[in-house]
Order: structure tokens, then sequence, then C-alpha cells
């Protein structure tokens, strides 16, 4: 339960970050202010990781001796592409936490608990093939809740796409390795 709870906090601290960097004043007498959304590219979990292997063939990044045990997508739409990647690392003594957006990956400071349990990511469903194999279901829970964003995490061998609505949010859990649909709890 813990666990659950800082794995959301997470997600709203790095989503929250993220969505509104700029401002400006209308300059109207009603004192208020228009928000400028940051547009960012958006992009599959696949493009991330390519990018991140050749950042550690670079040398920009040190995982050795690291074991992925968090995935999160924040902002995915209904190709599975995302906003902002975050990928959790644990070590011996030490996590890191690494965050990729715009086409480049970050390292993000947080003392942040993240799972144990080891990713066996290249044995699993990557996201853009789960919605291409769960169209849709995953369509429908869009359409219904009405938005076209949703927030994704891999948790062990299970995805959780949860899809916020202001009239309650759905989720939906995913087997990591064939795809299909897992009843909910």
């Amino acid at each position: 339960m813990y666990l659950f709870l800082a794995l959301l906090t997470l997600l709203a601290i790095l989503s929250s970050g993220c969505a509104f960097l700029g401002s400006k004043s209308s300059g109207g007498e009603d004192g208020l202010t228009d928000i400028t959304v940051y547009s960012r590219d958006r992009s599959t979990l696949d493009d991330a990781l390519q990018t991140l292997r050749s950042d550690e063939q670079k040398g920009l990044v040190d995982l050795t001796g690291m074991e992925l045990t968090q995935v999160l997508g924040i902002r995915v739409d209904r190709s599975g592409s995302a906003r902002t990647w975050t990928l959790g690392y644990r070590g011996e003594n030490m996590t890191r936490i690494l965050e990729y957006s715009g086409g480049a990956w970050d390292m993000v400071d947080a003392e942040i608990p993240i799972p144990d349990e080891r990713i066996p990511l290249d044995q699993l469903v990557l996201p853009k093939r789960l919605f291409e194999m769960q169209k849709n279901p995953i369509g429908e829970a869009y359409s219904r809740q009405g938005v076209n964003e949703s927030e994704l995490m891999l948790r062990g061998e299970t995805y959780l796409l949860t899809i916020p609505s202001p009239s309650g949010t759905t989720i939906l859990t995913f087997d990591a390795r064939t795809g299909g649909v897992k009843p909910s709890s």
C-alpha cells in the first residue's frame, strides 16, 4: 500500500512540474493570467529505451549493476505514447530515477521509494504493442471517461492503466507478458 502511494506521489510530482511551464499576463482588468501549456512531443517507450541504450553506449548514463524496477508513463495517449516516461532502477545501496521527455533523459533527484521486484522488460509486451492489442477496451474506457490521456504503471508483470475523469477513475489491468486483460480486483 505504501509503495503504491509512493508511486502515485512520484507520478503527481513529475506530472505537475511538466504540465504548465510558462505563463504570461493577460493584462486585463480581471487580473486573470493566461496559462501557456508547454507542449512536448510524445514518445513510445520503445523510442525512449533506444535513446537510453544510446546514452549508455556514449557513457552519458551508467546503470551498471542496476535492475529496472519501475516504469511509469505520464499523459499516455490512445496509441501508448506518453509525454513522459519514468524509469526506476535499483542497485546495491542506491536507486536511480530517470525521466524521458522531449527526446532526452534526465536524472530525477528524489528520495522516493521504488519497488524491489525486477521488471524483465525484454520478456514483456511494451506499451505501444499493448495499446494495439487492447485498442477496443482502452479506447472505450477513454471515451467513457471523456479523456484522451491516462497514466500507465508497470508493476512487476502487470500494467495498471489509470484513466481519471471528474466523474471517477477507471483502472484497467493487463498481463504484461501476454498483453491480455486481467480481471479487476
